[in-house]
Parts: C-alpha cells; structure tokens; sequence
C-alpha cells in the first residue's frame, strides 16, 4: 500500500516568494516536490522552484507528511 501524500495549491507571485519557498522547502524534514499534471520538481532546488513559477500556470506541493504549517503562506485556499 503507498503512503498517503499531501496536496496543495500554491502560488508564488514575486522572486522574494520564490526565495522564501525554497528556504523553506530546505528546512522540511521529509521529501517535498513540486507537481503539475505528470510534471514534478524537487522543491528544495531553488532553481526547481523558480522553473515551475516561470513555466507553470498552476502549482501543487505534494509531500509524504502534512506540510501546511510550513508552507501556509503560500498554499492557496
């Protein structure tokens, strides 16, 4: 059975939120991607980020463990 995975929205307006994201990504414990569709980017790779905020029109962060609290700003409700 594959473990449950956790899916938000998010939107990244500005180079600083971009910035801010990944730092935060970073500091996640667990392993968190960026998806959209069958597309999918390492968020803690600043250059990742900054990709899926230039080329997609929507993005989701998926991770194995609940990441609301840390990313709260950012996920669109």
């Amino acid at each position: 059975m594959e473990k449950a995975k956790y899916l938000y929205r998010v939107e990244l307006p500005t180079g600083a939120d971009v910035i801010e994201f990944n730092k935060a990504a970073t500091r996640f414990p667990g392993k968190v991607h960026l998806v959209n569709g069958s597309k999918r980017l390492n968020a803690k790779s600043f250059l990742c980020v900054h990709l899926a905020k230039v080329a997609w029109n929507e993005i989701y962060i998926e991770s194995d463990t609940d990441c609301f609290k840390e990313f709260r700003k950012f996920i669109v409700k």
